[in-house]
C-alpha cells in the first residue's frame, strides 16, 4: 500500500501498558477479517492497522472515572495537542483512513451517555459536530475538518489485570482458527505479548515504509507462525527427525527415510504407546547424559531395543528414539 510516511521517530513507552495489550487484541480480531494485514505498535499512534485497502489509527485513552465528551476530547493543555487533535493530524483525504479514539467508558454528549460501542463523530448532532470542527480547525490551522471517518470506540477493559482477559481471548481465537487448543497457552501468550513489546520498544530511526511494518509491526503471517508453533500436533518430533536425516550421508539417509515412512504408516498399538512413555521418561531422567544423537542411540539401544516388536528394524528403532527425543527437547509432552 502506497501511503505517505511520517517517520519522525517512535513514541515508544518501553513498558507494557493497556494500549499494547489492546493492540494484541486487535491483532487477534483482524485475523478473520483480512487476508493480509499488519498491526503496528506505538509508531505514529498507539495502535495502527495497516491493510491492503486502508489504514486505521487507534488512540487508546482509558480513564478511571467519568466519561469523555466533545470538550475533553478537544481540550488542550498548554501548547500540547488535544486527543482528537493528535489523532486528526494523521488524516489524509487522499487515502482510506479511519481514525478512532478507544476508551473503556462511553462517550457522553449533553450529560447523556451514548451506549453504542462505536460512534461516528460525523453523525452526532450538528451543534456537537460544529463544536469539534471549530476546535480542530483552530488547533491544527485547517480550513476544513471532516469527521465522517472519525470514531469513538467504547470497549470494556480490565485496567488492573488486562492480560487475563486477553489470554482467554487468545485461547478462544486459537481454537477457532486451528480447531484445537494451544499446546501451552501461557507460553503462546508470552510469545505474542513479548513480540508486541519488542516492536513497541524499537526506538531507532526508520526511513522506509516496509521497515515500519517489519520493525514496528506484527503481520498476519507472523502471527500465524506463532499460532502454528503452539499447535499440539506440531510438536511430534517428525520435522526434527527429517532435519536430522538431511545431515546424513546418502546411503544412510535412504535407510532412515524408509524407516520414518514405515513408522508413520504403522498403527501405534497400546504397547508401543506405553513404550514411548517409558522412553520419554527415561530421556527426561537422563537428559544430562545425552549431548547429541549418538549419545541417544548408545544409551537407549541397550535399554529399549529388545522391547520393540520383532518387525522393527534397527533404523526404525533409531527413528523412534529420535522422534521421542525431539518431542522432549521441543517442549512437547505425552
Amino acid at each position: 500500500m502506497n501511503l505517505p510516511l511520517d517517520l519522525a521517530g517512535s513514541r515508544t513507552k518501553n513498558r507494557f501498558r493497556v494500549e499494547l495489550l489492546w493492540g494484541v487484541g486487535k491483532l487477534i480480531d483482524a485475523y478473520k477479517l483480512y487476508d493480509d494485514y499488519t498491526i503496528v505498535f506505538d509508531f505514529k499512534c498507539d495502535i495502527e492497522l495497516h491493510r491492503d485497502n486502508g489504514l486505521d489509527f487507534y488512540q487508546v485513552k482509558t480513564i478511571n472515572r467519568g466519561n469523555h465528551s466533545s470538550k475533553t476530547l478537544t481540550k488542550r493543555k498548554g501548547n500540547s495537542r488535544s486527543i482528537l487533535g493528535t489523532l486528526y493530524a494523521l488524516y489524509n483525504p487522499n487515502h482510506n483512513i479511519k481514525l478512532a479514539v478507544v476508551c473503556n467508558k462511553h462517550l457522553k454528549i449533553d450529560s447523556k451517555e451514548d451506549l453504542r460501542k462505536e460512534v461516528c463523530l460525523g453523525e452526532l448532532d450538528k451543534t456537537v459536530i460544529d463544536f469539534i470542527e471549530d476546535k480542530l480547525q483552530e488547533e491544527l490551522k485547517l480550513s476544513e475538518v471532516i469527521l465522517d471517518n472519525v470514531f469513538y470506540v467504547c470497549e470494556s477493559m480490565d485496567l488492573t489485570n488486562p492480560h487475563y482477559a486477553l489470554l482467554g481471548k487468545l485461547i478462544e481465537a486459537f481454537q477457532e482458527i486451528k480447531n484445537e487448543e494451544p499446546n501451552n497457552p501461557n507460553a503462546l501468550f508470552r510469545l505474542v505479548s513479548d513480540t508486541a513489546q519488542k516492536k513497541a520498544s524499537y526506538e531507532m530511526a526508520i526511513t522506509n515504509y516496509n521497515d515500519v511494518l517489519e520493525l514496528k509491526g506484527i503481520s498476519k503471517n507472523e502471527f500465524n507462525k506463532m499460532l502454528e508453533s503452539h499447535r499440539k500436533k506440531s510438536i511430534t518430533g517428525i520435522e526434527q527427525v527429517k532435519d536430522y536425516i538431511k545431515t546424513l550421508f546418502p546411503s544412510e539417509r535412504r535407510l532412515y527415510n524408509q524407516a520414518l515412512t514405515n513408522l508413520l504408516e504403522i498403527d501405534q498399538s497400546h504397547e508401543l504407546n506405553v513404550l514411548k512413555i517409558s522412553i520419554f521418561e527415561y530421556i527426561e531422567g537422563n537428559i544430562d547424559k545425552i549431548k547429541n544423537e549418538n549419545d541417544l542411540f548408545n544409551i537407549l539401544n541397550n535399554v529399549f531395543d529388545s522391547e520393540f516388536p520383532i518387525e522393527y528394524t534397527k533404523y526404525m528403532k533409531k527413528v523412534f528414539y529420535l522422534m521421542v527425543f525431539y518431542l522432549y527437547t521441543e517442549g512437547g509432552d505425552i
